[in-house]
């Protein structure tokens, strides 16, 4: 069974003829089994054909290995004068939607042409109440835009595309826009309105593809606007949503945060 052992090591082992039996076959036994191994992780290994369990680290692994959630941070740009956010509205006795528009307390800066703009309202308007979208520049007297919006189809966080008014942003121009529930048109005075500011300004030198980079450079309507894509391709993304929180709350826009 041990040939290369001799009498006398087998004396000083203590090994007797049943005990040899018993440890030549566990050694038996454990290289058939290393063998086996070797051979089905080579066999997976050409194939490709283990299964899940085989192929993936362990969950905690697979924990440990995912990249962090990258919060967006916002810096708000250094140059030029705050520009104060005007919200509310002279209000009846009747309970009416609350509206705002989802912009910082300053002037806003964006690179693009024709960004989307963002607000918020917390009830579908009822009635005859309708919402109007204006724009106007730091220059002319009449708005370039005046339209009314579609009703929206549920309360929270609604759009508005430049693109679909026609309109390109001059560069380094400085812009008012603003919405306004408007309960009747003989009296403005009667409207709730918010309104925030915006100025396009020169893209970066390096190209900017996220969201977290954006809000890093100051372009507030460019992260938004990101993140907000990137929720309307994927609306069950957990992460996306709350990296758009994370973007609000920056703002002071906490009754926005879903």
């Amino acid at each position: 069974m041990f040939p290369d052992m001799d009498p006398g090591a087998r004396r000083r082992l203590g090994l007797r003829g049943p005990a040899l039996l018993l440890v030549a076959a566990a050694l038996v036994l454990a290289q058939e089994a290393q063998s086996a191994d070797r051979g089905k992780r080579r066999e997976c290994a050409e194939s490709k054909a283990c299964s899940l369990s085989e192929e993936l680290p362990p969950v905690d692994a697979q924990v440990a290995q995912a990249e962090p959630v990258q919060i967006p941070v916002y810096r708000p740009p250094r140059r030029g004068s705050p520009r104060a956010k005007v919200g509310g509205g002279i209000r009846t006795g009747r309970a009416l939607p609350e509206l705002f528009v989802l912009t910082p307390d300053h002037l806003a800066e964006t690179v693009s042409v024709d960004p989307s703009l963002f607000w918020h309202i917390d009830a579908v308007p009822a009635g005859s109440a309708k919402l109007v979208f204006t724009l106007i520049d730091e220059v002319s007297f009449d708005p370039m835009v005046e339209a009314v919006l579609p009703a929206p189809g549920a309360p929270g966080i609604q759009r508005i595309r430049l693109a679909d008014h026609a309109v390109k942003l001059d560069p380094e121009m400085e812009y008012e826009w603003s919405v306004a529930l408007v309960l009747d048109p003989e009296d403005r005075t009667r409207d709730v309105m918010s309104s925030g500011f915006i100025r396009r300004v020169a893209p970066p030198l390096e190209p900017v593809a996220s969201t977290a980079a954006y809000a890093e450079l100051g372009l507030w309507y460019d992260a938004l606007e990101s993140i907000s894509d990137a929720i309307e391709a994927s609306p069950g993304d957990a992460a996306l949503r709350g990296q758009r929180a994370a973007l609000l709350r920056q703002a002071g826009l906490e009754s926005a945060v879903e």
